[in-house]
């Protein structure tokens, strides 16, 4: 059964993933960019980029590690909650947009750390977090030194936090915006519910207010972004927002965000997530691989948003 923290039906009934204000068409560019909004945010290992061919009878040991920021796998594990809600609304079943995000955020601490806070719920095992601990043991996979310590701390008592009662609330560790961006891709949810979300998954590790303000204009931004006609450049009102948001952040993270944000306008080039077969595929060599396991992910994303 769905987290039922605060049960509220997400969707309405006649839409298993919402209402048609948005429009089937916009909705499926903004689905079509979320691969590669993803896949922007870990930089290319190799001049092929991600989608450079591998040896597949290479053993995992021989697989080049990738090494990311944790907020990237911070922001992999929220669009993994945010999918998990997204795919109890399409069976008609209610489910917490907070709980489906907090249960990410969980997975994500366990893969940092090894084990879940202490008091925390254990949430089932999902595919994401299965691919990327493997990934993670095969060497395929390394975090960035020194990355992702604010919101672990924000995780670590256990509780779910609340917009009202934020973990964290001085806290202008601007790293954690990464888990807004997916936020923004989700499809069929009008500007309201899309700001509520990019607040409510600020508020499991951060409460500044200035934090939230940035968080819900960056999930505005990235939705307003992936919902067009494909653009090499970002328009001029889109540069000037995406200063007001990076403003003061960490160089690394700035970059992350301007890779992503391109890559929500369909420019080109763009990095490209390895297709994946299906199931079969988790244990075969693109598993093992960080754009394989984003490929997947995009997958499942289309499989659990796309119009019925």
């Amino acid at each position: 059964m769905p987290p039922r923290y605060r049960v509220a039906r997400t969707w309405p009934e006649h839409h298993p993933a919402g209402d048609y204000s948005e429009g089937v068409e916009t909705a499926e560019i903004l689905i079509s960019r979320f691969g590669p909004v993803l896949a922007a945010a870990v930089e290319p290992s190799t001049p092929d980029g991600p989608a450079a061919p591998a040896d597949p009878a290479a053993p995992p040991a021989a697989v080049e590690p990738v090494v990311v920021h944790a907020e990237v796998l911070h922001q992999l594990c929220t669009a993994d909650g945010l999918m998990e809600l997204l795919d109890w609304s399409r069976q008609g079943l209610g489910a917490d947009p907070l709980a489906c995000m907090w249960l990410g955020s969980l997975r994500w601490y366990r893969l940092i750390t090894g084990s879940y806070p202490e008091n925390a719920p254990q949430p089932p095992a999902r595919r994401l977090d299965e691919q990327l601990q493997r990934l993670s043991r095969d060497g395929g996979l390394a975090v960035q030194v020194g990355t992702g310590a604010t919101s672990l701390r924000g995780l670590s008592q256990g509780q779910m936090s609340y917009p009202s009662a934020p973990a964290q609330p001085e806290s202008t560790d601007a790293a954690a915006l990464l888990r807004a961006v997916p936020v923004g891709l989700a499809p069929y949810i009008d500007a309201s519910m899309r700001r509520a979300w990019a607040r409510q998954t600020m508020a499991l590790t951060h409460g500044h207010a200035d934090l939230s303000q940035k968080a819900e204009d960056l999930a505005d931004l990235v939705h307003l972004l992936a919902s067009g006609a494909p653009a090499d450049a970002l328009p001029e009102a889109a540069l000037a927002q995406q200063e007001r948001i990076t403003t003061g952040l960490d160089d690394d993270v700035a970059a992350i965000l301007d890779r992503q944000l391109r890559a929500a306008a369909g420019a080109s080039p763009a990095p490209q997530p390895a297709p994946s077969s299906g199931p079969a595929a988790d244990s075969g060599r693109e598993s093992r691989r960080v754009y394989g396991v984003i490929g997947a992910l995009a997958q499942d994303w289309e499989e659990v948003t796309r119009a019925r």
